[in-house]
């Protein structure tokens, strides 16, 4: 069609330039009803940025996709959320002409710092916007925080970051896509970082709930979860005290060399490190003998499970085929620390060999069971455990889905099968 020579008539063109008027204000529209805040606007106008500036459901794209990008170049970026509240009455003072001049300035330094492969966009809440710089580190974040405070010093304003904001100006996320060793070696640095800058510069490490922000309604559905979470533990601990009784005189009478409770160390929602409890079931010598026994590993990654570990006492045997030891972590639930479904908490040492695309299962709370422990449980290869846990995050962690693991969970742990 798009080779005939016919012409349309008068009345046709009139509504070809419509319907192509139209469709500029649908391309255009979207972004300008992203715009909700004046003083940001004004800065973007007289700014004159030649970077597209993209709307929010486009921004938050963008944002997943230089996420994916930086796991396979390992190539970092830096995502910086600037808001317009900094210098109001919620923010740092009343407003006045000299205190929203400092932070003009702060952004129109922050903005000429931009490239064209850099990303501008909306935020998700309507607040203000979001830039990502690409290949950036916290280099380039002191580069642009020395000339913000040369240009204020030159203006006779550098006065007035001495008052103490509500917010950061810049609220900023860094992503590496480097193994997390090499993550957790950066942690010190950004609490440096955040110590000399925290009323200017506040950067923190990016997760996977910055890039995929739940809706309303999905912060409901994980209030809802919270309750069931704990009205579940406490119902399980009232219902199970027999049995936890009978395990916790069993533990103490087959090995009484030992604590009846192991306590261990596990890392939670996105890194956080918590206590977890089980009933013990090995020999209180099994971490010393550990060592002696990793060439005998089974799962093939990070994780530790030998078939008849050598470690385990007779009756540790039985609790862990049919997960009795992990019955403790009912407490670990109530105190919010673990769900009862999601993704097993690991070892802070498993952890650190993490790759960039394993760190997704610590975005959410750790549970007692998840897709893999239904789905051949210690017979899952490491590779296998980490792609199961992530496929249930990407499921929103819908209750529906729970309830089936759970009902699950009891009809494998009935059978005992593939626990050692």
């Amino acid at each position: 069609m798009f080779l005939t020579s016919k012409r349309p008539a008068r009345g046709a063109t009139s509504h070809l330039k419509a319907s192509a008027a139209s469709e500029s204000i649908a391309i255009f529209t979207p972004m300008e009803q992203e715009s909700v805040n004046p003083a940001i606007d004004s800065i973007l106008t007289e700014q004159r940025l030649k970077n597209i500036v993209y709307p929010a459901r486009l921004f938050r794209a963008r944002l997943n996709e230089e996420f994916l990008r930086a796991n396979r170049t390992r190539k970092p970026f830096i995502f910086i959320q600037i808001y317009a509240h900094q210098f109001d009455l919620l923010g740092w003072a009343w407003p006045n002409q000299t205190i929203e001049q400092t932070w003009r300035i702060s952004l129109l330094t922050m903005f000429s710092h931009l490239r064209f492969i850099d990303v501008i966009g909306y935020l998700s809440d309507g607040n203000g916007i979001g830039v990502i710089l690409l290949n950036s580190d916290l280099s380039t974040l002191e580069n642009i925080r020395k000339e913000i405070l040369h240009r204020l010093n030159d203006a006779g304003l550098i006065q007035n970051l001495r008052h103490k904001p509500r917010k950061p100006i810049f609220k900023a996320y860094l992503y590496t896509g480097l193994q997390e060793k090499e993550n957790l070696e950066l942690a010190d640095t950004i609490k440096e970082f955040n110590s000399t800058n925290g009323s200017f510069f506040r950067v923190d490490r990016l997760n996977m709930d910055h890039i995929w922000p739940h809706p309303h309604k999905i912060r409901f559905r994980h209030i809802i979860k919270r309750c069931v979470d704990f009205t579940g533990a406490l119902l399980g601990l009232i219902i199970l005290s027999p049995v936890l009784l009978f395990c916790a005189l069993a533990v103490k009478i087959s090995d009484p060399k030992g604590p009846i409770i192991f306590k261990q160390t596990r890392v939670g929602k996105n890194g956080s490190l918590f206590t977890m409890y089980k009933f013990r079931s090995m020999y209180v010598d099994a971490e010393e003998r550990k060592k002696e026994l990793m060439a005998l590993n089974e799962t093939g990654g990070k994780t530790f499970k030998i078939k008849n570990d050598p470690r385990i006492y007779p009756f540790g045997r039985i609790l862990r085929k049919f997960s009795l030891d992990e019955l403790p972590q009912l407490v670990n639930i109530i105190n919010g620390d673990m769900s009862i479904v999601g993704p097993r908490p690991p070892l802070p040492e498993e952890v650190e060999t993490y790759e960039p695309w394993h760190r997704m299962r610590l975005s959410v709370t750790p549970g007692l069971t998840c897709i893999w422990q239904v789905s051949g449980r210690s017979n899952i290869s490491f590779e296998g455990q980490m792609r199961l846990d992530n496929d249930y995050i990407r499921r929103g962690g819908k209750l529906a889905d729970d309830f089936k693991l759970i009902l699950k969970t009891f009809k494998v742990v009935f059978k005992g099968e593939g626990a050692y």
